[in-house]
């Protein structure tokens, strides 16, 4: 009986041993496992920062390998450098030179003849493209026809400078001797000022909405047809403007080749709270005629005085 029992229990003692080692076992093979995942991982990492590491070496070995390391292969590399550099900034002159000579320009208003819908300081948008077609109550900008600005030219290296400036287009021609008016006669037209404040075009009364408050549309009075080429221009601001009409003794009698016309203004653009379009006055020649008849030659002779001319008399 004895036996039997000890047996019994030897057999479970065998048992509950074999039991308890086989767990450990498990774990401690888990746990082998686990180590070895973290080798490998960790053998990953490292051999991705060797790659990494050589991609850097590669990168700056290809480097090296672009810049020359002799003289005269550095001197080489430089110059082709510079030339493409040059052949850019070439590129780009050429572009702002056609875009300036046929497309558009700004221009700063140099004085008050224009106020008060160009004030001293305005800059205004100038295109070139239709330069040949103008119409009244356009804003034009044109060359000097007759001396009437006193412009002086710098000189020296200023001088040098602005015909640099000049010579790429990045200055316009004629730099210094723009004017800007408004176009109140074309070729053909009848342009009448009677001195008291009236002034008419083909026999029309103007209602210039764009003078300068309190100022008449002319206290001198003239009396003039625009010839074959040419047009008649005056400021909006009459009383502060050398136009057309304090000229009418020089060579071209106050008249302005259209071939002078440089661009018509569109748009102020500068400074921010002037900002306007200047297409406002072609309505104030709505109702105005086209001419029947247009001189070919501009008129001979000095200008009649201004007590003769018309209106003056009544």
């Amino acid at each position: 009986m004895s036996s039997g029992t000890d047996q019994n229990l030897q057999d479970r003692t065998d048992g509950e041993t074999d039991e308890a080692v086989t767990p450990g076992k498990r774990l401690r093979a888990d746990n082998d496992r686990q180590k070895d995942r973290q080798k490998d991982r960790q053998k990953d990492r490292q051999k991705d920062r060797r790659d990494r590491g050589g991609a850097h070496k590669d990168k700056a070995g290809a480097a090296e390998a672009a810049e020359p390391t002799s003289l005269g292969e550095r001197v080489v590399f430089r110059l082709k450098q510079w030339g493409i550099t040059l052949s850019y900034l070439v590129v780009a002159v050429v572009i702002i030179a056609l875009i300036r000579t046929f497309i558009i320009q700004s221009f700063t208003i140099p004085s008050g003849s224009m106020e008060n819908t160009l004030n001293e300081g305005d800059r205004v948008t100038v295109t070139m493209y239709d330069s040949d077609k103008v119409h009244r109550g356009d804003v034009v900008v044109f060359t000097d026809p007759d001396h009437w600005l006193t412009t002086q030219e710098p000189t020296g290296l200023q001088g040098a400078a602005q015909d640099f400036l000049v010579a790429i287009r990045i200055f316009p021609q004629d730099a210094g001797h723009h004017l800007i008016k408004r176009v109140i006669g074309m070729p053909g037209d009848h342009v009448v000022a009677d001195g008291k404040g009236s002034l008419t075009v083909n026999g029309v009364e103007l209602d210039e909405v764009y003078l300068k408050p309190g100022r008449s549309a002319s206290d001198l009075a003239f009396d003039v047809t625009v010839p074959e080429g040419y047009i008649w221009v005056m400021g909006d601001n009459r009383a502060n403007s050398s136009d057309s009409r304090y000229h009418q003794n020089d060579a071209h009698r106050g008249f302005v080749p259209l071939g002078n016309v440089v661009g018509v203004a569109k748009n102020v653009v500068w400074p921010y709270s002037h900002w306007s379009s200047l297409s406002s006055g072609h309505e104030v020649f709505s109702q105005v005629p086209e001419p029947t008849s247009t001189p070919t030659a501009i008129p001979s002779g000095p200008a009649a005085p201004a007590s003769t001319l018309a209106g003056s008399g009544s």
